[in-house]
């Protein structure tokens, strides 16, 4: 499959491009691979950077209940701060879904990124985000969530809880409690790093509507 584009931006008059040539196999269970390059350009302050790259793809329905998906992109990236420039770096990321019962959904995500200098080729920075995200329907009123998320470049573990109960369109109740956790200590005055993690953030939320109906 080709795709091929060009557009104009407003602001600085370049060009933009975008160009891609994917091949796309389909194989048993709903499983997919396709691997791809594209030639393309963005502009972003008024400068015309390269975004070409290569990327891979697969994703398979195992089963009703089990579904993952697996990408990966390499090429070039651009460092978006007050002077951009150009550099490139790895882009990564996997998602598992599971569905053990009617009621119960399961999904855990991993993304991951990195940024190299392309004058010198040294590593600017690297992060993983790690995210499970777990809802339970108790019946057509009632549901429970839970989300847990940590960010490596943060270093930073967030919690969140969500009870819904929905009686109908309209007319819902929402109580939810939510933390973040560094991995910082509170030493002589000031907060150092840790290896440990501390709850730095906490918060309760209660929400309800009604829809009034005559």
């Amino acid at each position: 499959m080709i795709h091929s584009t060009q557009i104009r931006d407003k602001f600085s008059g370049l060009y933009e491009t975008y160009n891609s040539l994917d091949l796309r196999f389909i194989l048993l269970r709903d499983s997919i691979i396709l691997f791809g390059y594209r030639y393309a350009t963005e502009v972003f302050s008024d400068e015309k950077f390269s975004i070409s790259g290569a990327r891979i793809t697969a994703t398979s329905q195992f089963t009703k209940q089990f579904y993952f998906r697996l990408s990966y992109n390499y090429g070039k990236k651009i460092r978006y701060i007050a002077n951009p420039y150009q550099g490139s770096g790895n882009e990564t990321s996997a998602t598992i879904t599971y569905l053990p019962s009617e009621k119960l959904h399961l999904n855990l995500s991993l993304v991951y990124s990195d940024f190299f200098r392309d004058t010198d080729s040294v590593k600017e920075y690297d992060y993983t985000i790690i995210r499970s995200r777990n809802t339970y329907q108790v019946n057509k009123y009632l549901f429970f969530r839970g989300i847990i998320e940590y960010n490596s470049f943060r270093k930073r573990l967030v919690t969140d809880f969500l009870a819904s109960f929905t009686y109908i369109p309209g007319t819902v109740i929402h109580i939810g409690y939510g933390s973040l956790y560094e991995k910082i200590e509170w030493v002589n005055d000031e907060y150092v790093s840790s290896d440990r993690f501390l709850e730095t953030k906490r918060g309760f939320f209660f929400k309800a509507s009604y829809l009034w109906r005559f």
